[in-house]
């Protein structure tokens, strides 16, 4: 009995151990530095991104800096190969397919990826109006793949969320929750999300948001 009470306590101590490993090597994954002819490469390439992806404009996209490269060049990939951008009704992400000539190739993918992990990610106004606690609540079911404080988690493939912006992060909740992106048969991660998503109001969606702004970096 003593004995079976000490190979519980070490197996629980060791899952804890592992655990931690798994979190640590997650969030802490090494970020390839571009030299400085690939910075200029890829800043070339960027910029015409920035029609979209900056403040420059009203209607606009999201802010990408900071995104890890795994993650952009993950979404970059569902754009090219048609995985992503083929529902008119998703009018943001349909111009987001449109545009995909301009990253056909790998080795463009590869760079922006890099480029807009390298840009530090930048703060941004809350507009996003919901009850943090409620939300909290809410978040307890995205803590297995999105971290405890929404720094993801790269082995399930699930993006940080503290660091992008409240209205874009309510936006693509919204799309998965109606089938307007996760529709895709090839995006298993997509289909996750809108999964997870199911049955969850419009108010839900926003006080889940309001959470996830305590986490911004």
């Amino acid at each position: 009995m003593l004995r079976q009470l000490r190979l519980s306590k070490f197996s629980t101590h060791h899952l804890k151990v592992t655990s931690l490993i798994l979190i640590l090597f997650s969030a802490c994954s090494p970020q390839e530095t571009l030299s400085p002819e690939e910075r200029v490469q890829a800043q070339a390439a960027f910029e015409s991104c920035l029609i979209c992806h900056s403040a420059q404009e009203m209607q606009r996209g999201p802010i990408v800096d900071g995104l890890p490269a795994w993650y952009a060049k993950h979404q970059l990939e569902k754009f090219q190969s048609g995985i992503r951008g083929q529902v008119p009704k998703n009018r943001s992400e349909h111009l987001m397919g449109s545009a995909r000539d301009r990253f056909v190739d790998p080795e463009t993918i590869n760079l922006l990826s890099r480029y807009i992990e390298s840009l530090p990610p930048k703060n941004h106004r809350k507009v996003v109006r919901g009850d943090s606690e409620k939300g909290k609540l809410a978040y307890v079911s995205c803590i297995t793949c999105h971290g405890t404080n929404g720094e993801g988690n790269t082995l399930l493939k699930s993006p940080p969320l503290n660091i992008q912006e409240d209205w874009y992060l309510l936006d693509q909740l919204r799309k998965f929750a109606k089938g307007a992106r996760g529709y895709h048969s090839d995006d298993f991660t997509g289909q996750q999300m809108a999964a997870a998503l199911n049955g969850l109001d419009d108010q839900t969606l926003k006080d889940l948001i309001a959470h996830i702004q305590t986490f911004q970096r």
